[in-house]
């Protein structure tokens, strides 16, 4: 269980310092750092989602600064979005997500690393 505690944490700041955190205690790997390994086999080191909605993120990679020099850049699974789909993730952006509440998104501080395959069959029964 990651130490992350969320109560109150409103998108912006803190709650980017708190997916950092996350990225740190998880040792997320770098961008680009195992590209000989498919997308689905990749581990899952970072769950986030919408408490309000069923958008799910599953980063397996993630850089404060990516090689071409975007910042906060992860790579990842996004399921609940129209389109379950790979692709690049700026957590900058998913910081300042404000969902109907307001309490924007929250990092799943019981998930632990595992094979992507698994953590999205977890989610919805099914691969996309």
């Amino acid at each position: 269980m990651l130490n992350i505690n969320q109560n109150g944490v409103r998108p912006g700041a803190r709650k980017m310092a708190q997916f950092l955190k996350a990225f740190q205690l998880t040792k997320t790997p770098a961008l680009y750092s195992d590209e000989e390994t498919s997308s689905w086999d990749k581990l899952a080191y970072v769950k986030i989602f919408n408490p309000c909605g069923g958008q799910t993120w599953f980063i397996t990679e993630f850089s404060e600064v990516a090689p071409d020099g975007v910042p906060n850049l992860a790579y990842g699974y996004v399921v609940g979005m129209g389109c379950d789909e790979f692709g690049y993730i700026s957590i900058e952006e998913l910081a300042e997500v404000r969902g109907p509440l307001g309490i924007g998104l929250e990092i799943d501080v019981h998930f632990t690393p595992k094979n992507l395959r698994e953590a999205v069959h977890g989610v919805n029964g099914r691969l996309s």
